[in-house]
């Protein structure tokens, strides 16, 4: 009877240290700090960690510390977190989150984000002054969603990336884009000796990288490249029609000729497109006008016998023999 009660007496103290331990810190590079009950002491690789901690990592440290249910995380410099019974709360910098729990749901949460997983692999950051949140998933699949607004929210895949920024859309998280390795190896270099869980995650950043002309080629130089093979839309090719020079056009008037271009149907009188040049000399200048093709140039361009022959005196011949009769 006595062990009955000693053991209903043993009870709540073995539930109360259970619920009120978190974890244990695994490792430690640089510095860093700890904080419960409103006491701070220098974390000890090792030591235990219970719930309602705050963990702090100065610039030139690493912790990395895991919870009660296979939940490890690695907190890269200038890096601070809270711990709940459920959850854990990046404040400010970068963590890598590995999950080897693929039967419980876990929780990760920033001031304006909030990240729901079963097992996986990724890096949370948070940008205090910027108010961002970044999630790029390196392992499974994980839920994003809008901490104050959890209608917000969709699926991001391995190998892809979203974030959450109240500039961006009223706060919704960004469609999940693929992650190239470069920007995988700069994430990934700001943890200093941890690895993927599965070797072969790298395999998909590698397949998702650019090509080489996309990723050297500005988007202004490949238009460049494809401009010369564009053309006129809705425009057929143009009817070249020599219009001569009047005989009373003044002398003071130097005109090399008049060319008049017409676009549209060869058996329809055109009503919509009519182009007009007065072409310069080749010799004076070698500047063709803007947005007409130099082949169109070149065939409405009067020859040099034309230009030497004027055409209106056989007509003036022809006036004078009508006149003698």
């Amino acid at each position: 009877m006595n062990k009955i009660i000693i053991l209903f007496l043993l009870i709540p103290t073995i539930c109360f240290g259970s619920t009120n331990q978190f974890g244990r810190i695994v490792e430690i590079k640089g510095s860093g700090f700890i904080s419960h009950n409103g006491k701070t002491h220098e974390i000890k690789k090792g030591e235990v960690i219970y719930v309602d901690s705050e963990i702090v990592v100065e610039h030139s440290g690493q912790v990395t510390f895991t919870d009660n249910a296979d939940h490890r995380f690695h907190m890269g410099n200038a890096t601070s977190v809270g711990l709940y019974s459920n959850k854990v709360e990046l404040r400010s910098g970068d963590l890598w989150i590995q999950s080897l729990n693929k039967l419980d749901s876990y929780k990760l949460t920033s001031a304006n984000a909030e990240v729901t997983y079963t097992g996986g692999e990724a890096i949370f950051s948070y940008d205090s002054v910027k108010g961002k949140s970044q999630l790029m998933v390196i392992n499974g699949l994980m839920k994003l969603a809008n901490l104050r607004a959890p209608e917000l929210n969709l699926n991001v895949a391995e190998g892809n990336f979203s974030f959450v920024d109240l500039v961006h859309e009223e706060g919704a998280p960004r469609d999940p884009t693929p992650v190239g390795e470069n920007t995988y190896n700069k994430l990934v270099s700001l943890f200093l000796g941890v690895s993927p869980m599965d070797t072969h995650s790298v395999d998909i950043f590698k397949a998702q990288a650019p090509t080489k002309v996309t990723e050297h080629t500005p988007e202004k130089n490949h238009e460049e490249s494809i401009a010369p093979q564009r053309t006129i839309a809705s425009v057929k090719e143009p009817i070249i029609k020599k219009t001569p020079r009047s005989p009373h056009t003044p002398k003071s008037v130097k005109a090399t000729g008049l060319v008049v271009k017409i676009y549209g149907n060869n058996s329809i009188l055109p009503t919509v497109t009519t182009a007009i040049y007065d072409l310069p000399n080749k010799a004076a200048s070698s500047r063709m006008p803007a947005s007409v093709p130099e082949s169109v140039l070149d065939q409405a361009a009067p020859t040099s016998d034309e230009t030497n022959t004027p055409q209106y005196k056989e007509s003036e011949k022809l006036i004078e023999i009508l006149k003698k009769l």
